[in-house]
């Protein structure tokens, strides 16, 4: 019997992608990584943003692809990083508490990339450890310019470069934007009251967005001067959402979904906008698919390189995210479908408690002085509230700022129970220390997730 190569893959038993768009040429593309630090999916120019100012990476969305499905696997920042080096979710390799670091005895797609003959190198923040940085051949801090990469890069050898910038993260002190965005423009989210302090705590998160922009324009003409545009993959995302109440360090779409675009003039063709959802665990599975380094079986997530050169993908049918210590502990998982979302609150009789970052910023005190005064819409209040639902269920089609929670209406019980079952077999498959909502043979579940309305 013939086996195809599609049996091959599917079986994990295929080789990657990479021999074949490569032309029969031995010549490995290079890749790069432009990550902004806090910011999410709405607030660049090519997703759609009026006000920001972003022509560098409105330009790189243009000529290659824009994906408007791309999900982080936590909304926190160095736990989200080493899910993108190891291409797992954070609990499974210990690295879900925010500053741990990457334990030593970790894989990651550098060693892959290594092997294969890379020269890997880091700007600024890369937040997995003082040992960790020791894995790149090469890492400049703030100070550094970035020339120095190029400089030092060895002739002929591919390369993976990556520039983690600190915009837009707090604090933001007047006076140091490169560009300065008008409060009275910026669009204020539905989930922050419409303050003059909120809309000036925007601008200034604007700004910074600007001041990242800039930088990405800077390292692309470098790479255009260096010759290496042509065959280089450029891949632009932040590591969780914008640092406001109800976004970073939560499970709702403002603090997980995140911008993701991809361009590759020698290899995918440009002006696609591409729906799909993308987690980041799937960002290593891609790159070595790149390089063709065949991933090890512990990586969770998935290439989808072929979904960017209009081949055969497995298409995902929901992304996962977690929450666990970041300033205080609220462990909380949630999974994520195109039209619905359950989040798990583990720790339900804690209130929202934001990041020590965001409890300091002009729009959580906006929030604290409008609930006193008895301003507020009844969907802001919610952050007031002494405990939160053990499980909350929304209907983004018709809820995307997920507002009203649907988990106790019994007309959408059967949704309810298949994203339970759906989130409990991803806590097993992926080791989690929660406990899951039901159990497989020979592993316990949890007993305090209600498994009927």
């Amino acid at each position: 019997m013939k086996v195809t190569r599609r049996q091959l893959v599917q079986a994990g038993l295929a080789t990657s992608l990479a021999p074949a768009i490569r032309g029969g040429t031995s010549r490995l593309p290079n890749i790069v990584l432009l990550m902004s630090d806090d910011q999410s999916q709405p607030h660049l120019g090519c997703y759609g943003d009026p006000v920001v100012r972003t022509p560098n990476i409105d330009r790189l969305a243009a000529e290659g692809v824009r994906f408007t499905g791309c999900f982080v696997a936590s909304p926190q920042c160095s736990p989200n990083r080493s899910a993108i080096f190891t291409g797992c979710t954070p609990h499974t390799t210990a690295t879900s508490r925010l500053h741990t670091p990457m334990p030593p005895w970790e894989w990651t797609f550098l060693e892959g990339l290594k092997d294969k003959g890379y020269f890997v190198g880091a700007f600024r923040k890369v937040h997995q450890g003082e040992q960790f940085n020791k894995r790149w051949d090469f890492y400049g801090d703030a100070g550094t310019s970035f020339e120095r990469f190029f400089q030092a890069l060895p002739r002929g050898r591919p390369f993976f470069l990556q520039f983690g910038s600190t915009d837009p993260h707090r604090p933001y002190p007047s006076g140091t934007a490169q560009s300065v965005h008008d409060p009275s423009r910026v669009p204020v989210p539905a989930f922050l009251p419409d303050t003059p302090e909120v809309r000036q705590d925007l601008a200034r998160y604007y700004d910074a967005i600007a001041r990242f922009d800039t930088e990405c324009g800077e390292l692309m003409d470098l790479l255009r001067r260096y010759g290496f545009a042509e065959n280089t993959m450029v891949v632009v995302t932040s590591d969780n959402g914008m640092p406001f109440p109800r976004a970073k360090g939560t499970c709702y779409d403002p603090g997980i979904r995140v911008p993701l675009i991809v361009w590759w003039p020698e290899r995918v063709k440009g002006g696609r906008v591409v729906d799909e959802l993308i987690s980041h665990v799937d960002l290593p599975a891609t790159w070595l698919d790149v390089a063709g380094v065949r991933p090890p079986e512990k990586m969770q997530g998935r290439s989808f390189l072929g979904l960017l050169l209009g081949r055969e993908y497995h298409k995902r049918d929901a992304v996962f995210a977690e929450r666990n210590w970041h300033d205080n502990f609220d462990p909380i998982r949630c999974v994520r479908t195109e039209r619905w979302k359950l989040i798990f609150n583990a720790a339900p009789h804690f209130p929202y408690r934001p990041a020590w970052d965001i409890e300091d910023s002009p729009s959580w005190a906006a929030l604290k002085r409008e609930q006193r005064r008895g301003t507020l819409a009844r969907h802001h209040l919610q952050l007031f509230e002494p405990s939160r639902p053990m499980l909350e269920l929304y209907d983004l089609k018709n809820d995307p700022n997920e507002f009203h929670n649907l988990a106790t209406d019994p007309a959408h019980a059967d949704v309810l129970h298949e994203l339970m079952r759906k989130l409990s077999d991803w806590m097993h498959d992926t080791y989690d220390f929660l406990p899951p909502a039901f159990a497989r043979p020979g592993e316990p579940a949890g007993r305090n997730w209600p498994t009927s309305l």
